[in-house]
């Protein structure tokens, strides 16, 4: 089966469900050639309301909730992506129940986010389409030497700097806390910094509800058990004060959540950890280091290219697409239009 991402696993789609999605309608679309099973397209209806209407949107399991993963779509047997990807898409514009389809951050290249959009203008449904997300990512090479040659002098000497600096003023370890029997001690950790990291500066932040702590937990357990995490960890002076959270799937490293103790700001713990990770990723033979979503200016300096994901959304003529319609794009344009007068007297 071809599968694109880490948000794709059973894993992640399975306690996505049990945390974010149970007591919504389920909707596993399946496709077979016999008694083979040859595409998979999770979904799922979620009802609000919108100017009083109830709209039901079908919704890809994985997108809703506190947590936000890229890269969504179906599993398609290898070979054969085109064909069962048509197939799905058919299957989930006929699916009863629902009155806006919103599907969201998808491979712009999948053939099944290009499939959907002109079967949705064939059905003579309204469609609309647009960007998700920005993604930055790095391209590593096959040394840490030949990625730092990749780099402008003055943003080599800058990485080699701090990391001599840090050293200098504090025994340090990098490691991966990959040790079952305490990958509970280091969920903790990552937790601790990332709220230490983003309440010193006010910003809103990840591990920020029960349901989110308890997803990932489950979520780090079930990927450490397939060599599929990497829990990356720096300690000075016997404290662990920086971590990186991160997927590992075929050649390429994700990265999910960080965190680090602001009283080590001047060392830069961060950026010296950042640097033990590209070259730990280079190490293990991966090809790509993945931002995921998320604007900051540390990804910018390090990315070499950007992608994109996609959404597609398409509309039955009910009276629930119709709220949809209004509530998300009449009344803001509208509202925008009576602010422009205004300003203008």
């Amino acid at each position: 089966a071809t599968l694109t991402s880490i948000f794709e696993t059973f894993a992640w789609q399975r306690l996505w469900w049990e945390s974010y999605g149970r007591s919504q309608p389920l909707r596993v679309i399946v496709a077979h050639d016999g008694d083979t099973l040859v595409g998979v397209l999770p979904v799922y209806v979620q009802t609000e309301v919108m100017l009083r209407c109830s709209v039901r949107l079908l919704r890809f399991v994985g997108s809703g909730g506190d947590t936000s993963p890229d890269d969504l779509g179906p599993i398609l047997a290898a070979g054969r992506e085109e064909e069962i990807a048509l197939v799905l898409a058919e299957a989930a514009l006929r699916l009863p129940g629902w009155d806006v389809l919103r599907l969201t951050d998808m491979n712009p290249a999948c053939v099944f986010t290009q499939g959907l959009a002109a079967r949705a203008r064939a059905a003579r449904l309204e469609v609309v389409t647009g960007q998700s997300e920005r993604i930055s990512f790095m391209t590593l090479p096959p040394t840490w030497d030949g990625w730092l040659q990749t780099l402008s002098g003055d943003r080599r000497y800058r990485i080699k700097k701090i990391r001599k600096s840090l050293q200098a003023a504090h025994p340090s370890r990098f490691f991966v806390w990959d040790d079952p029997a305490t990958l509970d001690e280091g969920i903790d950790r990552l937790v601790y910094l990332h709220h230490k990291r983003w309440k010193s500066i006010g910003q809103p932040h990840g591990f920020d509800s029960p349901a989110y702590v308890a997803f990932h937990r489950a979520l780090m357990k079930a990927c450490a058990s397939r060599d599929r995490l990497r829990l990356y960890a720096l300690e000075l002076s016997g404290e662990v004060v920086a971590m990186y959270y991160f997927y590992k799937f075929r050649d390429t490293v994700y990265l999910m959540q960080s965190g680090f103790v602001p009283d080590f700001s001047k060392v830069k713990p961060g950026q010296v950890l950042l640097g033990h990770i590209v070259e730990h990723a280079i190490g293990e033979g991966h090809k790509v280091l993945d931002f995921l979503r998320g604007d900051h200016r540390y990804k910018d300096e390090l990315a070499s290219g950007e992608r994109e994901t996609r959404f597609i959304t398409a509309f039955r003529q009910t009276p629930g697409a119709w709220a949809f319609r209004a509530r998300r794009r009449y009344l803001p344009a509208l509202k925008a239009r009576v602010l422009e007068v205004v300003r203008r007297f």
